[in-house]
C-alpha cells in the first residue's frame, strides 16, 4: 500500500473511465439448473444484442475513488500509512442532474396504466404530492401520521436528519382512506405485517403502458418538487420540505420557474408600431416644410439672435 503514489490513482481513475461497461450475464444459484426455455430465450437475447457496450459514467469512477480513499483512511487511522494518495486526485467533473416531471396528460395516462392496482396507485399520488423518496414511503408508519396538525414525519432519511411535511388535501383523504391492518401505512400485498419491498415491475409496466418516454419513480419526486416552485414556493420552503441539505440543490426547480428571468425574457418583445403615436410627429415636418411657418421661424430667429448676443457677452 505504501507503494500506491497519486500518480497510480490517476492512472487508475483514467482507466476505469475508459472502459466501458460489460453486458452482465444473467446470475443463477449453483444448485438450479436453468430449463432449456430459458436458455434459448437467454441465447436469443444475446445473439439479437448488437447494442455498442455503454460508457462507464464519471459518477460511476467517483463513487468507486471514495471506496479507494475509505480504504487508505482507514489505514491511515491504524497507523499503517502516513499518508492518504487519494486526497491529491482530483474527482471527475459530474453534470447528471435530471429535472424530468410528469405533464398532467402523462399524470392521466399514467393512473389508467395502473387500473387494477391501487396501492401502486396510493404510493405514487403519495409521492407527487409530498416530494417524498421511495423508501421514506416505504418506511412510513401509522406512528408517523398525525391527522389533526395534517403532517408525517420523516424519521429516517437519506441526509439522516428527520423532517415534517404537511399534507394536502389529497393526501390527507388518502391517508384516511386506507385500511390500517398494519403498522406500516403502505404494507406489502402479500405479507401485511411487512412493508411494500418495490413497485420496480408493476411501475415500469405501467409507465410503458401509458407511452411515457425516460421517466423513472425518482422523477416521481422531481414532479412534486417542480410543481411547487411553479405554485411560488421559495428554495428554503422546498429544502425543507424535500430534506435537501444543500440550497443549491433545490436550486434547479426554482431556476426554471423563476419570475424575474420570466420578465426579462418578456421584455425581449418587441412592441407593435402605433400610427398614432407618430402622427405629431408628421404635423410638425409638414408644418416646418410650410412657408408660412417656416417664414415666422426665421423672422423669430433673427430678432433673438441679437439678445442672445448681448446676454452672452454679458456674462461673466
Amino acid at each position: 500500500m505504501r507503494s500506491i503514489t497519486p500518480a497510480l490513482v490517476e492512472e487508475f481513475k483514467q482507466k476505469r473511465l475508459a472502459t466501458p461497461i460489460s453486458r452482465q450475464k444473467d446470475r443463477v444459484a449453483k444448485h438450479w439448473t436453468p430449463s432449456t426455455r430459458l436458455k434459448r430465450a437467454r441465447q436469443k437475447r444475446v445473439e439479437e444484442s448488437d447494442e455498442p457496450p455503454k460508457p462507464r459514467k464519471p459518477a460511476t469512477v467517483n463513487r468507486e475513488l471514495c471506496v479507494l480513499s475509505k480504504i487508505f483512511s482507514l489505514a491511515v487511522d491504524a497507523e499503517l500509512l502516513d499518508d492518504n494518495p487519494c486526497r491529491r486526485v482530483k474527482k471527475l467533473r459530474t453534470a447528471n442532474q435530471r429535472v424530468r416531471y410528469l405533464s398532467t396528460a402523462e399524470e392521466e395516462a399514467l393512473f389508467k396504466a395502473l387500473r387494477g392496482q391501487d396501492w401502486v396507485k396510493n404510493i405514487i399520488v403519495m409521492a407527487i404530492n409530498t416530494g417524498m423518496r421511495r423508501g421514506e414511503i416505504f418506511d412510513l408508519k401509522w406512528f408517523d401520521v398525525d391527522f389533526n396538525r395534517r403532517i408525517v414525519h420523516v424519521r429516517q432519511s437519506k441526509s439522516g436528519r428527520p423532517r415534517v411535511i404537511p399534507l394536502n388535501a389529497t393526501t390527507q383523504t388518502l391517508l384516511e382512506g386506507l385500511s390500517k391492518t398494519s403498522e406500516y401505512v403502505f404494507p406489502s400485498p402479500k405479507k401485511s405485517e411487512r412493508r411494500v419491498n418495490d413497485v420496480g415491475r408493476q411501475f415500469e409496466r405501467a409507465v410503458e403502458n401509458a407511452k411515457i418516454a425516460d421517466f423513472h419513480f425518482h422523477d416521481l419526486r422531481h414532479t412534486a418538487a417542480t410543481r411547487m416552485a411553479d405554485a411560488g414556493a421559495d428554495p428554503f420552503t422546498l429544502a425543507a420540505i424535500l430534506g435537501h441539505s444543500d440550497i443549491r440543490m433545490t436550486a434547479r426547480y426554482t431556476h426554471a420557474t423563476d419570475q424575474a428571468k420570466r420578465r426579462a425574457v418578456d421584455n425581449l418583445v418587441k412592441p407593435e408600431s402605433n400610427s398614432d403615436t407618430c402622427e405629431p410627429d408628421y404635423q410638425q415636418l409638414r408644418a416646418v416644410e410650410n412657408p408660412v411657418v417656416a417664414s415666422n421661424s426665421e423672422i423669430f430667429g433673427n430678432g433673438l439672435a441679437p439678445e442672445m448676443k448681448t446676454a452672452r457677452s454679458a456674462s461673466p
